[in-house]
């Protein structure tokens, strides 16, 4: 059985700073753009760390094409999330990325 919380505990009110992440409630996390900047983030992450630090003998053209991925997964994130804005912006950098791959 659960103890009863005290009257000032804020848990369940995400504007005072409550344990519930409810910065997640704004995000809608099956949004196609957001998986997509995921990707490229993932990506280029992976490929930055790969090329410099487990394998210091990558070609430093696929440690740039890792940064260029990153950099692509950072501005479609800041794009999507930026609001309705920035909605248009973040449609057509994912109809180019379609169209690129």
């Amino acid at each position: 059985m659960e103890a009863p919380r005290p009257k000032h505990d804020n848990r369940d009110d995400p504007a005072a700073g409550g344990d519930d992440l409810g910065f997640l409630q704004l995000l809608e996390l099956r949004d196609r753009r957001l998986q997509a900047a995921a990707f490229f983030l993932a990506w280029g992450c992976s490929t930055i760390i790969c090329g410099t630090a487990l394998n210091p003998s990558t070609n430093p053209e696929h440690v740039l094409a890792g940064f260029v991925m990153l950099t692509l997964g950072a501005a479609l994130a800041l794009l999507t999330l930026g609001g309705a804005r920035f909605g248009r912006a973040a449609a057509q950098v994912e109809e180019a990325l379609r169209g690129f791959f």
